[in-house]
């Protein structure tokens, strides 16, 4: 399966069942036009709800020679992909779900799947969902982070990449394999340079298959399909149930925002365990008859492909661009030279973080493709919003309500709970209902809190929705910086960092203080060989902030800022940084030396800070302790003293 590119060699099937063409004709320009769609109920626009068996239509749309995945394990754009074809891919998921099934996997059985951008990795994904419940995991997690998650899905079967250089996840899984439920199934796929395990090998599995495909009962739409984890990025991560009719929907809606049409070519450089990746870009893409380019099995934190990006877009007639708005500012900063893009389709959807208007307008201008600003989340089966493809689009907005989706704005802190819709310059609580939102969570206790009494999920994003219908997120309601009671939203002070041509990323977070309660503090990366300082940066913000209150008390300038998978700061370790670096100056003051303080999280208190004080003579503690006690009553911030 290894080879240069060849044209397609066939015309390809029209998807009739799955695609509308006199739909994805129409222009969509406004809510007006998103009112118009919805006049015909969803119900005769979406009439197969199986997503297992949209994929499948997809697939069946192309000559069965033609390529379905390329594969470069490297990102050596020089190097020959390995191609997949459509027969081989489609043998592929019908064999791993007959394997599945073989050992009593049923429509309610969770298969777990530990793998990073291999090809096997979409035929272990749509197999599990073919015959139960697939559950993408994060492989970067710690062992004990894996067993959890497993353990609480309740996962029958796991498939994970087998002993690779550069990869430890065959041995975070072993280490616990003991602590899963007997009769736990665990496959291996070999990954590049690594070695197969003939007793345990996904291939050689599968290759014993008979290649005609087992009776399935057709899922209906409120049956689940994937289990999908959320980032974690603020506590430990939630396992929310995709049902296959929400899935269905996203693919319709994701066709519907960009006229997805059979024959594409996609990059996959971002992971397939969180939603945006699973559903928001790659599985859709493929029911619509996509072909799928990985150029990297590291994805976007491969330097070499990074460094390739432009040259893979123009080798392999990539059609459709993806990536999060994290890699578009790394992008933007290194324009295509001497290439031609002539395959680039008009535009294409990002999301995960707010894209910063300066950002968009040079990559438009480097790439000559419309960026669509986006905004979704887990529980709702990926995308809420979306920029429209053909009409106006506003600075700082995301976009305007997908179709059959509703989104509102909800006053916070209204006597007696009452309800009351914002205004559309006001900001409030952004809720949302319709045919994306996600089943539930697997834990029932993450239910309490997360709807309406009238059954709106309730998103914990701020924001508003203009006169026009557009959705503008100002922040998460726990990003909110409070100084002095004056609600300061982190954006204010990231996005004029963001315009600036030496930053690439920025992150603002509130600093305990003693006075005011929180200060803001901003932790920045520089582009490579910037030289701008602390000091350069918060001159320039001087006078560039629309509230002086945003002001930030200091820069702090990293080396490589916290990122999640995809290209999110990590507040809650910034947080717990800034309030570190707070403690360890009031304190110093306090006791005239310097300790080592640390943020511990904790079940009861959710952080303790924990104060490490040593050389000390046990019959000065007593005096020390006092001065602590003194300089941390000014905060509501539980503490402990460890001496040594």
């Amino acid at each position: 399966m290894t080879g240069e590119w060849k044209p397609r060699t066939g015309a390809l099937r029209v998807i009739a069942e799955t695609a509308d063409a006199d739909l994805l004709a129409r222009p969509l320009r406004s809510v007006a036009d998103i009112e118009a769609i919805e006049r015909t109920p969803l119900n005769d626009r979406l009439t197969i709800v199986d997503f297992s068996q949209r994929v499948a239509l997809g697939l069946a749309a192309h000559p069965p020679d033609d390529t379905a995945i390329f594969f470069v394990p490297d990102g050596d754009v020089e190097r020959p992909a390995e191609l997949v074809s459509f027969r081989d891919l489609r043998q592929a998921i019908d064999r791993t779900a007959n394997l599945l099934r073989c050992h009593s996997i049923g429509p309610t059985d969770v298969v777990a799947i530990l793998l990073p951008a291999v090809p096997a990795q979409y035929w272990a994904i749509l197999g599990a969902m073919n015959a139960g419940i697939v559950f993408p995991l994060n492989w970067m997690l710690e062992p004990a982070h894996v067993r959890r998650l497993l353990t609480e899905a309740k996962a029958t079967a796991v498939i994970a990449l087998g002993p690779t250089p550069g990869f430890k996840i065959w041995e975070s899984l072993t280490a616990i394999a003991d602590d899963l439920p007997p009769g736990t199934r665990i496959w291996s796929v070999a990954g590049p340079g690594g070695t197969v395990l003939p007793h345990s090998d996904l291939a050689l599995e599968i290759a014993r298959q008979p290649d005609a495909r087992e009776p399935r009962q057709a899922r209906r739409g409120e049956d689940v399909g994937a289990y999908v984890h959320s980032g974690g990025t603020t506590g430990l991560p939630k396992i929310v149930k995709l049902s296959h009719g929400a899935m269905s929907y996203r693919h319709w809606s994701s066709q519907l925002a960009m006229q997805l049409t059979c024959g594409e070519i996609i990059i996959q450089d971002t992971p397939m365990f969180h939603v945006g990746g699973l559903v928001g870009r790659y599985l859709p893409p493929l029911a619509c008859g996509a072909s799928i380019l990985i150029p990297s099995i590291m994805g976007a934190r491969d330097k070499r492909y990074m460094a390739n990006y432009w040259r893979f877009v123009e080798r392999y007639r990539v059609t459709r661009l993806t990536g999060v708005p994290t890699t578009l500012a790394v992008l933007a900063k290194s324009p295509p030279v001497g290439i031609d893009l002539p395959s680039l389709k008009p535009n294409f959807v990002t999301g995960s973080t707010a894209l910063p208007a300066a950002v968009r307008q040079e990559f438009e201008r480097i790439s000559g493709v419309r960026v669509l600003n986006s905004y979704g989340m887990t529980e709702n089966t990926a995308s809420i919003a979306i920029d429209p493809r053909d009409g106006p689009r506003k600075d700082g907005a995301s976009g305007l309500r997908l179709s059959y989706t509703q989104i509102r704005a909800a006053a916070l802190n209204e006597p007696d709970s009452r309800l009351r819709l914002c205004g559309p310059h006001e900001i409030g609580m952004l809720q949302i209902k319709g045919p994306g939102l996600a089943a539930g969570y697997v834990d029932p206790g993450h239910e309490a809190g997360a709807r309406t009494a009238d059954g709106w999920l309730i998103t914990g994003d701020l924001g508003r929705v203009d006169e026009d219908g557009y959705v503008f997120v100002t922040g998460r309601a726990k990003d909110v910086i409070i100084r002095g009671g004056h609600n300061i939203d982190p954006a204010l002070i990231e996005e004029p960092l963001l315009c600036l041509p030496d930053v690439l990323h920025a992150a603002a977070v509130g600093k305990p203080d003693g006075y005011a309660g929180e200060v803001p503090i901003v932790y920045v990366q520089l582009v490579p060989g910037a030289g701008a300082t602390a000091a350069d940066l918060l001159a320039t913000l001087d006078g560039r902030l629309a509230e002086r209150a945003a002001m930030p008390k200091e820069i702090v300038i990293l080396d490589k800022l916290p990122l999640t998978d995809v290209g999110k700061p990590i507040k809650a370790a910034l947080r717990a940084d800034a309030a570190a670096r707070a403690f360890r100056t009031v304190i110093a003051e306090a006791i005239g030396r310097s300790p080592e303080v640390v943020m511990r999280p904790d079940s009861t208190e959710g952080q303790i800070v924990e104060i490490a004080i040593s050389h000390m003579a046990p019959a000065d503690r007593e005096g020390i302790a006092s001065r602590i006690a003194a300089a941390m009553s000014r905060y509501a911030f539980v503490y402990r003293i460890e001496w040594s």
